[in-house]
């Protein structure tokens, strides 16, 4: 049985950093900003390759999709959890956590559900703990959602129109899913997968600024902004 090494592992994951890149053009700055504000222990939701993970010491990565956990975990030694956040049993199991942080992946939810995912958060995080979400959210003005455009087997994001080359990106993310799920070493990792649609639901960082405190937070605010692209730092109060 073929095995991933941490080569080709590492390749991938590059890989992927670089093939996302232009559907957030400042993405590797808002993840920046993200761990330089987790602190302690940190769960990355929806983690993916480890584009965050990679930048923290103390870090669990929880994703859905066993390709990219797998990865993340050869490449970087990280301990992976697989669970769905469509429903609250992703909670369960888990310890608490200093800090959550989330990049580019929450916008695959709905309104409804989003809103219920930010009160289990609160409920994974310990007190005085914090959450960062970083994600496309427009101002008013701009459009708060992007038609999705998909292939067989995974869910395409969506190009950034301020990006040029909106179609090369594409194709580049195409042609990085064919080589991954191609990979002898990942094909039980493939098999495994599930496919789902995204919501592509991207509202203002007020929308979230909302949400986050309905859902019991303290101290919300949005702490970093370039064009459409947001962080919201919310904070569980210590002493609830």
């Amino acid at each position: 049985m073929t095995t991933l090494d941490p080569v080709t592992a590492s390749a991938l994951r590059r890989g992927w950093d670089a093939q996302q890149q232009p559907f957030l053009p400042w993405r590797e700055e808002a993840f920046d900003v993200l761990a330089a504000r987790a602190h302690g222990r940190v769960l990355d939701l929806a983690g993916g390759t480890g584009s965050i993970a990679s930048r923290l010491a103390d870090v669990t990565l929880l994703d859905f999709d066993p390709v990219l956990l797998e990865i993340a975990r050869v490449a970087l030694g990280v301990p992976v959890v697989r669970a769905d956040l469509s429903g609250p049993g992703w909670v369960d199991g888990l310890p608490r956590f200093d800090s959550v942080v989330a990049g580019t992946a929450l916008h695959h939810f709905g309104p409804d559900r989003l809103r219920a995912l930010y009160a289990e958060i609160r409920e994974v995080l310990a007190p005085g703990g914090l959450f960062a979400n970083a994600d496309r959210m427009p101002e008013p003005a701009a459009p708060a959602t992007a038609p999705a455009v998909t292939a067989p087997a995974v869910t395409a994001p969506v190009a950034d129109e301020s990006a040029s080359g909106g179609s090369a990106a594409m194709e580049a993310w195409r042609v990085w899913w064919e080589e991954a799920l191609a990979h002898p070493a990942l094909a039980d990792a493939a098999a495994d997968r599930a496919d789902g649609d995204s919501a592509d639901f991207y509202p203002p960082a007020s929308w979230h600024v909302e949400a986050l405190k309905s859902a019991g937070f303290a101290h919300v605010e949005v702490v970093w902004r370039r064009g459409d692209s947001a962080v919201v730092v919310a904070h569980r109060d210590p002493l609830i």
